[in-house]
């Protein structure tokens, strides 16, 4: 402990103790600098968010990508409270979740077939309804 207050009076005897202001040429700040230190500042921040925009969109950390995960439906069962069907693999489970916790509510012991579907990207607003209203007519 001894040796570390020697270090530090030794350092601190060596740094000199007046700054000569004749060292400083020029003002420290100009607005040319201030724009580039901004500007360089709006760069980065625009990187850092760009990244963030293309890790989320793309499809390579979602476990959905890999087929191992899916949600196969939701109900709501209050303001903030779900009953979720997902599979993982070849099971299929109902899940409670809530603001707080994710509760296993049944493992289904064989999984429920699930129809898909597709939605056209051209199909007008008209056309989906018109098909979704026979869809229910025939069930």
């Amino acid at each position: 402990m001894k040796y570390c207050y020697v270090f530090s009076a030794a350092l601190i005897s060596v740094l000199p103790v007046t700054v000569n202001a004749e060292t400083i040429s020029s003002a420290p700040v100009t607005a040319s600098t201030l724009l580039q230190t901004i500007f360089g500042l709006i760069v980065v921040l625009a990187v850092i968010v760009f990244l963030g925009w293309l890790l989320k969109r793309s499809q390579f950390f979602h476990a959905a990508h890999h087929g191992h995960l899916k949600v196969l439906g939701a109900i709501s069962l209050g303001t903030r409270e779900k009953a979720v069907l997902i599979q993982v693999g070849d099971q299929q489970l109902l899940i409670g979740v809530t603001p707080q916790q994710i509760n296993t509510l049944y493992t289904l012991p064989e999984p429920l077939s699930v129809r898909e579907v597709t939605i056209k990207n051209n199909d007008s607003f008209a056309d989906r309804l018109k098909q979704m209203m026979q869809q229910r007519g025939n069930s």
